[in-house]
C-alpha cells in the first residue's frame, strides 16, 4: 500500500549535469525525451515541499512541519489543497539556501512542481498547471514546451539554459527536463531527470542552522 504521505522520489541526474551528486543515479536513457512532448523547467534552490490535506510537510514527509520556513506556504498556499486524493510537491524559496533570488512576494516563495495522485501516479504537466492556476498557487517557471529532434539538440539547450540566471532573480540552481504527459510512480525515473550548475551544494541541511528569510517585495495586491 502507497504511504498516506507521498515523499518525492529522488530525481536522476543528466548525463551531462556540470555536477552530479556522488552515487546518485544518472538517467540511463537520454533518447527517451526526443520526438515526444516534454517540459524543460528551471530547477529552483530550496526547501523540498508536499502539501497534503491542507498541510505541510518537508523533505521527511512522517510528520507535519513546524519549521519557520515554511511559513509563508501555509499561509498562502497550503490551505487550498484539501482533497484527500491529492498530493502537491514544489519547492519554497523563503528560507534562503545556496542561491539568494531576487525580491519575491509572500505567496510567491512556493512553486509547485508536481501533483501526483493517492496511487503515487504523476499527474501531466497540463494538469498540474490547470490544477494550480485554479487556486493561484506558483508553478515552477517553464523554459520549453516541445518536442526535440536529437539528443544532440536537447543537450545543446540544457547546456545554454544552464548558464542563464535565475527567471527569479540571481543564479540559476539547474533545469529540469520531463515528459509532458502523465506517468505511473514506478516509471519516474525513466521520464524526469535533472541538469545542475558546477559547485552545487549537495546537501540541504547547513542553512538551517542559522536560516534567514528571503527579500521580500510587497505589492498592492496581495493580502
Amino acid at each position: 500500500m502507497p504511504s498516506s504521505h507521498l515523499k518525492y522520489p529522488r530525481t536522476p541526474y543528466w548525463p551531462h549535469s556540470p555536477t552530479i551528486g556522488r552515487g546518485d543515479a544518472v538517467h540511463p536513457d537520454p533518447p527517451w525525451f526526443v520526438g515526444r512532448p516534454v517540459i524543460v523547467t528551471e530547477k529552483i534552490d530550496g526547501s523540498n515541499v508536499l502539501i497534503h490535506r491542507g498541510k505541510v510537510y518537508g523533505r521527511s514527509v512522517a510528520t507535519e512541519s513546524a519549521n519557520k520556513w515554511m511559513a509563508m506556504v501555509k499561509k498562502h498556499h497550503a490551505w487550498k489543497v484539501t482533497e484527500p486524493e491529492l498530493h502537491l510537491h514544489g519547492e519554497d524559496i523563503y528560507g534562503v539556501h545556496s542561491i539568494e533570488y531576487g525580491p519575491v512576494r509572500e505567496d510567491e516563495t512556493f512553486r509547485a512542481f508536481a501533483l501526483r495522485t493517492s496511487a503515487g501516479d504523476f499527474l501531466s504537466m497540463r494538469e498540474l498547471e490547470a490544477y494550480a492556476g485554479e487556486r493561484r498557487i506558483p508553478v515552477v517557471p517553464v523554459l520549453h514546451r516541445g518536442e526535440f529532434a536529437s539528443v544532440a539538440e536537447l543537450r545543446r539547450f540544457i547546456d545554454r539554459e544552464q548558464r542563464k540566471p535565475s527567471v527569479l532573480g540571481g543564479e540559476r540552481e539547474g533545469v529540469v527536463v520531463r515528459v509532458a504527459e502523465g506517468f505511473a510512480s514506478a516509471d519516474f525515473a525513466r521520464n524526469i531527470c535533472k541538469s545542475v550548475r558546477p559547485d552545487h551544494v549537495q546537501t540541504d541541511q547547513h542553512w538551517t542552522r542559522n536560516w534567514r528569510p528571503c527579500a521580500l517585495r510587497v505589492s498592492s495586491g496581495q493580502r
